[in-house]
């Protein structure tokens, strides 16, 4: 069964894992395709594709993008590009995205201070170790200092977006995302839907804005989440994408490449992205 993965991170971003470790995960469990999507970098892609050619599957340049909606709030968009293609335009918002990653970072600490939390940014800059900073790694700090007991204990308690210490940050919208994806020459699928309040706004509002796919099979959701997403896929003319959005950061998450895609939808995707890809031919 052609195995694909499109939605994972390392620790370039708020993952635990180093982009070796991912690949190899992804390739034992079965993927024949796969692309690392850390937050608004493409840093760890080299190592990926480097690791990839040892273990014989492809490996995708890709990027997790946050995206302010007017309406919606923030969503995410999940970039997948081939290596030769211009992406001046996208890696310098990126860049400035990292930059407003640290101030958001730094404001969040003050706000937990602020709340009574003894927290302190150096601990956050060592979590991340050189990664872009995002609110995980504040959760981690929260849970080395003693003030939770998990990192979902601190995203519930103070760092949801209608928590306490939430701040937000400064994001280009929906349709200047895809466009700068696309500018690229790449694909853009909606991360998660399922986990968007209101998740079929979300879908119409990226289709609308000339999105390409849309994260159809994702971790645990169950048969009728699937089910009603596929309906909205074909109504909107997006094209079903898998992803784990693995992490490391939880007990329970699922594993690189262990959520499962019909053969047929698996196909027609390596089909398309097929452009795109490096490494060893499946």
């Amino acid at each position: 069964m052609a195995r694909l993965d499109l939605h994972m991170h390392s620790i370039h971003s708020d993952g635990v894992k180093p982009p070796e470790w991912v690949v190899r995960q992804a390739a034992a469990n079965g993927a024949e395709l796969m692309a690392l999507t850390d937050h608004d970098t493409f840093s760890g892609v080299a190592a990926a594709q480097a690791a990839a050619e040892q273990v014989g599957i492809s490996v995708l340049t890709g990027v997790e993008v946050g995206v302010n909606d007017s309406e919606l709030g923030e969503v995410h968009v999940l970039g997948y590009f081939s290596d030769q293609a211009d992406k001046r335009s996208i890696a310098g918002r990126l860049d400035a995205y990292r930059v407003e990653r640290e101030s958001r970072a730094q404001r969040t600490v003050d706000r937990l201070v602020e709340l009574g939390l003894d927290v302190r940014y150096e601990s956050v800059e060592r979590i991340a170790d050189g990664a872009a900073i995002g609110r995980p790694h504040i959760a981690r700090a929260l849970v080395e200092a003693g003030h939770v007991e998990s990192v979902q204990e601190a995203f519930d308690r103070y760092l949801l977006n209608d928590g306490p210490a939430f701040v937000p940050r400064p994001m280009l919208g929906l349709a200047e995302t895809v466009a700068l994806i696309h500018e690229a020459e790449g694909f853009a699928s909606l991360a998660h839907p399922s986990r968007y309040r209101e998740s079929e706004r979300a879908a119409c509002a990226f289709a609308d804005a000339g999105g390409d796919g849309i994260e159809i099979y994702y971790r645990r959701d169950n048969a009728e989440t699937v089910a009603n997403g596929r309906q909205l896929a074909d109504r909107l003319g997006l094209v079903p994408t898998v992803g784990s959005d693995f992490h490391g950061l939880h007990p329970d998450e699922m594993l690189p490449a262990t959520v499962s895609m019909p053969d047929h939808a698996a196909e027609r995707l390596m089909d398309l992205l097929k452009d795109l890809t490096k490494g060893p031919a499946r």
